[in-house]
């Protein structure tokens, strides 16, 4: 063995590093370094001889020491994006951003609403879609989801069966068919003669070429068996403009924009399309009260994760989420709204998404009506 070796393996040099010890029980790993903590004769630590780099780390990892473990637990989870595939301003911000904040409150960690609007909801979709599977980045979305498939004729853009995973359901709302406020028109019997007088001269609006809005309207213009013409805008705003205008006679729209528009506000709502009518609305009939049928379906508002997003991830979500929905603060919003709460299950949610893709894509079909 060289000597070398055996002076620092040797039992001398043993009671050598035994000695040393005694002297100085710091770790080897300190001693020879410039961390000379001294003791104040009042008994404080202080850091007066550490270089001023080593006093800055020392002070930060004291700080993150301090911290409450669900500050850590936060720190780790880190933030949660909530994409809505729609512009800013839009019908769901007075629910949806004010969920993102409680829930940002109850899980202990930011909830950023990120929009990313552009076709028909798709743009937004297509975003989720790239993101992994792991719980940080949900969707808010409504019937388009499902619509968008139904109206494809060629490749879709996604599988909601397969690439989407629901979370949970805001709640359904249906559609109402309005007039401007100054229009002659006091009833749907009203708006019928007026259309089947002159039809060509008449027409309907929609928010959105292959919405909820654009397929109620061309199936209310076969029932009258006439050709009626169709105005499509890109979204509510520019639809009411041009109502209140007086450019556009009629046109569904959400129960959140005739609540919010009735009387003096712009708009006279005469028919709802649902299976009952609505406690914003009580004088409102149906379209099934005044013998118009197949006007059942309604739309509504959901939470989604990409598919494969496991239970562990998208469990507290949900549990969260439906216990914010049933504050009477959130109540109050959805109220408002036009939403009727809900309570169905993830697999509840697919069966009923299912059922109704066979309901919209049968419409879009008999209308001739495609994504654009």
């Amino acid at each position: 063995m060289p000597a070398q070796h055996r002076l620092r393996h040797g039992p001398a040099a043993h009671r050598n590093r035994q000695a040393a010890q005694a002297r100085d029980p710091r770790p080897l790993s300190c001693r020879g370094k410039d961390i000379r903590l001294t003791q104040q004769n009042n008994g404080d630590d202080t850091m007066d001889h550490l270089p001023m780099r080593r006093r800055i780390t020392i002070a930060a990892l004291t700080t993150l020491l301090t911290l409450p473990a669900s500050a850590w637990t936060a720190q780790a989870a880190g933030p949660t994006a909530l994409i809505v595939p729609y512009a800013a301003g839009g019908a769901a911000d007075p629910v949806v951003r004010p969920l993102a904040q409680r829930l940002q409150e109850v899980l202990g960690r930011p909830v950023i609403v990120e929009n990313k609007p552009g076709a028909n909801g798709i743009i937004g979709t297509q975003y989720l879609l790239r993101q992994p599977a792991d719980g940080h980045t949900m969707m808010f979305h409504i019937t388009s989801l499902i619509q968008n498939i139904a109206l494809s004729r060629t490749e879709p853009p996604y599988d909601f069966a397969t690439d989407i995973q629901p979370l949970a359901l805001i709640g359904r709302q249906a559609v109402v068919l309005v007039v401007p406020s100054a229009s002659p028109y006091q009833s749907l019997a009203d708006v019928a003669r007026a259309a089947k007088a002159d039809p060509h001269a008449f027409s309907f609006g929609s928010y959105g070429a292959g919405s909820t809005s654009h397929i109620y309207g061309e199936q209310l213009r076969a029932s009258w068996n006439i050709d009626m013409p169709h105005i499509a805008f890109k979204g509510t705003a520019p639809l009411l403009q041009d109502m209140l205008g007086g450019r556009v006679p009629m046109a569904f729209v959400s129960a959140a924009t005739a609540i919010e528009r009735q009387g003096e506000q712009g708009l006279r709502p005469i028919a709802v399309a649902h299976t009952h009518r609505l406690e914003q609305l009580p004088e409102v009939p149906t379209l099934a009260e005044l013998g118009y049928t197949g006007f059942e379906a309604t739309g509504w508002w959901g939470l989604f994760l990409r598919a494969g997003t496991p239970e562990s991830a998208a469990g507290p979500l949900r549990t969260a989420i439906q216990s914010i929905l049933r504050e009477p603060d959130m109540r109050e919003r959805m109220r408002l709204a036009g939403l009727e709460p809900s309570s169905e299950t993830p697999q509840e949610i697919s069966a009923a998404m299912a059922r109704e893709f066979r309901h919209w894509e049968a419409l879009s079909r008999r209308f001739d009506i495609t994504l654009q």
